[in-house]
């Protein structure tokens, strides 16, 4: 049986949905829908089209013969949670501003190791890009494209309520829900700061019960999946280069398979009015660039209680994480593309005299402009970050009424680090 190719509009009862997902269900086949909500995807007849939205009902509908199916997503009536934004909170049905929330059961899953990643292509309009292999650099985020030429192009982090913390101190694994503050209107609380966007974040709370104590772990391998082509040592012969009586693939020689690994374990409950949680977070990555990846320590402990009959609530968070990074030299990438694929590694393999002592041990074609030995620039350049930041906060909310609540706020964060190049 043949597949054929299935075009279509969905829509809500507000027009069309862009970004709508569509799948073959049981398959790892799907696609998304235009700026116009249309898409298109090849299925059989007998195989189930699943289509969802962020805040709708999903649908499922079977192909029997037709080349053409438009939905329409019914917004899901059982969203009556409350949502957080800059200025309180909100029954979800109620705002009128561009706000989305993204909960841990909707979360990409799988060894993640940057926080953001979890909301990747979750989030309609949000884009999130990590050019290069290099662990140690940050994902650059943009909500609803470029908002300026000068100023902070990056949206503005909210961990429980603090303003302008950093994803590298909270764990994936500690993180209940990200909520996103697309335009001004929903941001405005926070002023220039929240020019580019807001990203709520909530951590992960206990709850009453008995103790529960959870571990999970994950293990995976990375490599170079494509390279930019380059003259092998008898193609650059044959093209009148010089003859060192070598064959040396140089990105071979600076390069590994990455892997990652990550232990996550932790412990909450809590009794009457007051419920806590404690995490600890293991990671060790190493990059596809040797000398690259770092190890990080992430612990985080919250507490939450009522008193004065469940009208004066307090929450109180602390957090450490150390980290201790090798950010090796990117620059061995360039000088791999074109440095002399007949040149050796070591000196001691050179076919004629070289004194490699100067230069630990390695080779080097001397007078050559902006010509090193890519594996001597990876292994003797020292670039390491040794980093700790501490964290805490206290949140007390003390309800007056129905409809006027007082809410004091204290937090700090304290940062050091240790550069070696």
């Amino acid at each position: 049986m043949s597949a054929q190719q299935i075009t279509g509009v969905v829509s809500s009862e507000d027009g069309p949905l862009p970004g709508a997902t569509v799948l073959v269900q049981g398959t790892d086949s799907g696609t998304s829908t235009d700026f116009d909500g249309n898409f298109s995807i090849n299925a059989e007849s007998g195989d189930v089209l699943v289509f969802s939205f962020v805040g709708f009902t999903t649908q499922e509908i079977t192909v029997s013969g037709q080349d053409q199916i438009n939905v329409t997503l019914i917004a899901d009536q059982a969203l009556e949670e409350v949502v957080v934004t800059g200025y309180g909170s909100q029954r979800e049905r109620e705002i009128t501003s561009a706000v989305v929330k993204v909960d841990s059961e909707e979360f990409n899953q799988g060894p993640v190791t940057d926080p953001i990643q979890l909301l990747q292509g979750k989030v309609a309009g949000l884009t999130i890009y990590k050019p290069g292999g290099n662990p140690n650099e940050d994902a650059t985020i943009r909500i609803r494209g470029l908002s300026t030429l000068g100023a902070n192009t990056s949206p503005l982090i909210v961990i429980d309520g603090v303003p302008g913390a950093t994803l590298a101190n909270v764990d994936p694994m500690d993180i209940e829900s990200v909520t996103v503050l697309k335009d001004g209107s929903a941001a405005a609380i926070y002023g220039a700061r929240g020019s580019s966007g807001v990203l709520l974040v909530q951590t992960k709370r206990g709850s009453v019960g008995e103790t529960r104590v959870s571990y999970s772990g994950n293990y995976a391998v990375s490599s170079i999946a494509n390279r930019i082509p380059v003259l092998s040592a008898s193609e650059f012969l044959a093209n009148g280069g010089t003859d060192i009586g070598n064959n040396t693939d140089w990105v071979d020689a600076i390069t590994r398979d990455g892997s990652t690994q990550i232990h996550n374990f932790s412990v909450s409950g809590g009794s009457g009015n007051t419920v806590y949680r404690v995490s600890a977070n293991i990671k060790e990555i190493e990059g596809i660039l040797n000398n690259t990846g770092y190890k990080q320590l992430n612990s985080r402990a919250g507490i939450s209680t009522s008193a004065l009959k469940d009208k004066l609530k307090i929450d109180f968070n602390v957090s450490y994480t150390k980290r201790d990074a090798d950010r090796g030299d990117e620059r061995a990438f360039e000088f791999a593309q074109f440095y002399n694929p007949t040149a050796p590694i070591y000196g001691a393999d050179s076919p004629f005299a070289f004194n490699s002592a100067q230069y630990g041990g390695y080779f080097e074609s001397l007078g050559l402009f902006r010509s090193y030995n890519p594996v001597a620039i990876i292994e003797q350049t020292r670039n390491t970050r040794n980093s700790t930041d501490f964290n805490y906060n206290v949140n007390a909310v003390y309800e007056v009424s129905d409809s006027f609540d007082i809410t004091v706020r204290a937090s700090e964060q304290r940062t050091t680090s240790k550069d070696q190049l």
